[in-house]
C-alpha cells in the first residue's frame, strides 16, 4: 500500500455519529490489511468482511426505512465491494494469489474515501435532515 499510515481522520467524519463510529472501525480493520504478515492476512480479511456485512446492512436498513432516494445505487455498491473482498479471499485460499492481498490493501482505502465523500455523505446529510430528524423518536 502506498500510504501505510492510512487511518481515521477528520476528513472522513460525516457528523452523523452512528455512521462515524462504524466507519472508524471499518478504517481500523481496512488499515490492518496492510500489515506485512501473510500468515494472518485471511484472518484480518475475515474480520473486515464480517464487519462490512454488519456495517452495510445497517446503512441499507437506514436507507430502506427512510426511503432514501438513491438507495439502490448505494446498496449495489455495498454488494459489489463485498463481492470483491470475498473473491480476493477465495483466490488467496484456493490459488495462493497473495499478490491480491497487497492490491486489496491498496485499493480498498481509495474506494472507501470516495464512497464516504459521495454516497455516505449524501446518506448522512439525509439522515440528519429536518424531515428525518422530526420523524425519529426522541
Amino acid at each position: 500500500m502506498s500510504d501505510t499510515n492510512w487511518g481515521w481522520s477528520d476528513r472522513l467524519k460525516l457528523q452523523y455519529e452512528p455512521m462515524d463510529e462504524t466507519h472508524q472501525e471499518f478504517v481500523m480493520l481496512c488499515a490492518a490489511l496492510s500489515e506485512d504478515n501473510p500468515d494472518t492476512f485471511i484472518a484480518r480479511l475475515d474480520a473486515l468482511i464480517a464487519h462490512s456485512v454488519e456495517h452495510f446492512e445497517q446503512e441499507d436498513q437506514w436507507m430502506t426505512s427512510n426511503a432514501f432516494p438513491p438507495a439502490g445505487c448505494h446498496m449495489t455498491e455495498h454488494d459489489a465491494v463485498l463481492q470483491v473482498m470475498r473473491e480476493v479471499r477465495r483466490r488467496i485460499v484456493d490459488a495462493g494469489e497473495m499478490d491480491l492481498a497487497a492490491r486489496l490493501a491498496e485499493e480498498l482505502p481509495l474506494w472507501f474515501e470516495h464512497h464516504v465523500d459521495t454516497m455516505d455523505n449524501m446518506l448522512a446529510r439525509f439522515m440528519t435532515s429536518d424531515a428525518i430528524a422530526a420523524a425519529q423518536p426522541a
